[in-house]
Parts: structure tokens; sequence; C-alpha cells
């Protein structure tokens, strides 16, 4: 009943009955703390000089030498965060099994666990306030009650502590790669969706310009040439993109559609480039170049897709990526051997000039 009820006063303690320093804290919360856990003063060496030159606040003596604990105590509220890498070197210079860290309202517990970085080899994170609970102090007890150390017990504790986390860290990584694959599929789809806007603009000027010529064949027919009318050329309505969008597009200026790799030459319409994947060349994988649609005609199939629809369906066909996602022009090489996007880049070039 008094180990109870002195571990409720500790949970209570207001910050002004503690104080502002780490030696406050060490000898009002931390020592009591060891001593309900049957550890005696005199058992306490404080300022404990390590192999390295750090100087740890408490080493608990007469504990078997893999059962070695360490503490240091930071001022009131003081982060903790900044300090791990400071007990990391503590901990690997004594070869310690446990290290705590507390600054007043919580007490960290790390062991080194084997395949995991120190960062996340935290067992266990306690608040001061949480002492007076059962399970919190029952957690204490398992890993710094002296008979734990002094019997070993304390490895079972911190072997299924260490699976725990472990499989923890599993389900992260397995959950980090479901969603990785998820905004992957997304990116791919942006990708596939911008080209697709690019190429209804393409469209909506082609159909802008075959208007304008038909108007003028029109009249044209009864000798009236649009030029003597003095009346524009087109009278459709078309509506524009908004701003927001023609900006979006604008700003990122990164597509070059196939009419001005045309136009500089840089390729034909009807040109057959190959899927290729770094220097890997799928030579059976082509597609031919439709320029006034903008998209690429897979062989195969005579169907029109993207530059990066057409590169994602096949390079997971061919089991080269799972979930990256892509841009089409990295993937695409013509007949002798120039990357689509090192051509595009030259375009993007010289509209920076």
């Amino acid at each position: 009943m008094e180990a109870k009820q002195a571990i409720e006063r500790i949970a209570k303690l207001k910050d002004s009955e503690i104080g502002p320093t780490e030696e406050n804290v060490k000898q009002k919360i931390i020592v009591p703390i060891l001593e309900l856990l049957g550890h005696k003063r005199e058992n306490l060496e404080f300022e404990y000089r390590t192999r390295g030159g750090g100087k740890l606040d408490i080493f608990i003596k007469y504990v078997p030498p893999d059962c070695k604990v360490i503490i240091d105590t930071k001022n009131y509220g003081e982060n903790l965060n900044d300090h791990i890498e400071q007990i990391k070197e503590y901990t690997f210079d004594e070869a310690s099994l446990l290290t705590l860290i507390a600054n007043g309202t919580e007490i960290r517990i790390y062991s080194p666990l084997r395949g995991v970085a120190f960062e996340r080899s935290l067992l266990y994170s306690i608040k001061r306030h949480d002492l007076s609970n059962e399970s919190s102090w029952a957690l204490l007890s398992d890993l710094l009650h002296i008979e734990n150390l002094q019997s070993r017990n304390v490895f079972r504790k911190i072997e299924e502590r260490e699976r725990q986390i472990k499989e923890a860290m599993a389900k992260e990584e397995h959950l980090k790669q479901e969603y990785e694959e998820k905004v992957a599929n997304i990116n791919t789809d942006i990708e596939t969706k911008e080209e697709e806007i690019e190429q209804l603009k393409i469209e909506k000027e082609y159909l802008g310009k075959e208007v304008e010529s038909k108007i003028a064949g029109i009249w044209n027919n009864i000798a009236l040439p649009l030029d003597l009318l003095k009346i524009p050329a087109t009278s459709i309505n078309v509506r524009s993109a908004s701003v927001t969008t023609q900006e979006k597009y604008s700003e990122k200026a990164k597509i070059v559609p196939f009419k001005e790799l045309i136009d500089a030459g840089l390729v034909r319409d009807g040109q057959i480039l190959y899927l290729c994947h770094g220097e890997q060349l799928f030579k059976e994988e082509q597609a031919k170049i439709v320029a006034n649609r903008n998209k690429l005609k897979y062989m195969r199939d005579d169907k029109l897709y993207s530059k990066s629809a057409l590169a994602h369906m096949l390079l997971k066909k061919h089991g080269v990526i799972r979930t990256d996602a892509i841009r089409g022009p990295l993937y695409w090489r013509t007949e002798n051997g120039k990357l689509l996007n090192d051509l595009e880049e030259q375009i993007r070039r010289q509209h920076n000039k």
C-alpha cells in the first residue's frame, strides 16, 4: 500500500513541485522510481563517465554484464527527440541492454533490437501521470525491477516486445507498398490524362483550321472570297479551357506533341518506335507515330494509345515494372537508338530560348 501511494504521489507531482532542471527530474522522479523497483540508492552511480567520454546521469550497478541499464535525465519538458543521437552513442559505448531517457513528463525505454535502427528501438514511452496505472507500473517492473534484471527475466519481456515491434514494422511496410502502388497508378493515370488533354488541344486546333478551310471553300465556290467580305473565317463557338487549366499546362510545358518533333525534323509521321527500358530493348514491341492524333498505334492490335499508357501497359506485361508511375517518352526509342524523351528535350530547350 505504501508503494502504491508513493507511485501515485510521483504521478501527481506538479511541475512547480519538481523544478525545471534535469537534477530535479533525476532526484524527484527517477531515483524514487528506481528505489520502488528495488534498487538501493548506494547502488546507483551518478554522473557516470562512459567509455566514449560522455556523462550519464545514472548507471545501475550490481546487475549482470548483459543487463546493463543506463539513464539520462533532461530538463522538465525538454524535447527528448533532440537527444536520441546522444543516448544512441551512450548505448553502444556501454553495450547497455536498456537505455532510459526522461524529462519529467515522459520516460522512454530503448533497447537495441536486431536489424532495427536505434531510433525505432523504442520499447515503451510512459507518461509520468500514467505511472499510477497498473499496466504502466507493470511494464516498468518487468523491465527494471532489480529481481528481473538479476535473474535475466527481463530478456523475455524484451524479446516479446521485439516480436511485436517487428510485426508492426512488417505491417507498416506492407501498407506502404500497398498505398505506394495505388499512388503510382494514380500518377500514371495523371500522366495519361495530361497527354489526352494535350491531344484534345491539338484536335481542337485541327478542327478550327478544318472548318476555316471548308467555310472559305463555300464562299470561293460563288466567287466571293472571305477576305473581300471582311468577316472571320469561323463563327462556331469553341469554348476555351479554363484559365486555370491553360495556366497549368503552359507552366508545365513538358508534353511535346509529335507534330513539333516532325516539324523540327526529329521524327517522321508514321515512323516506328520501339519499347525500351534502360538498355533493354523490346524489338518486338513496336508502335507507329500518328501525328494528327498525337498518339501511338500499337502494331499488335492497331489501337491508339498515349505514349505513357502504352509504355505502362507493355512494361507491366513484360514484368519490368509493377507499380511505378512512368513518363512514356522515357520508354520509346527510334530505330537508330534515339530516346524519344531526348528528342523532346531538344524542343523544350528551344522553347526556353
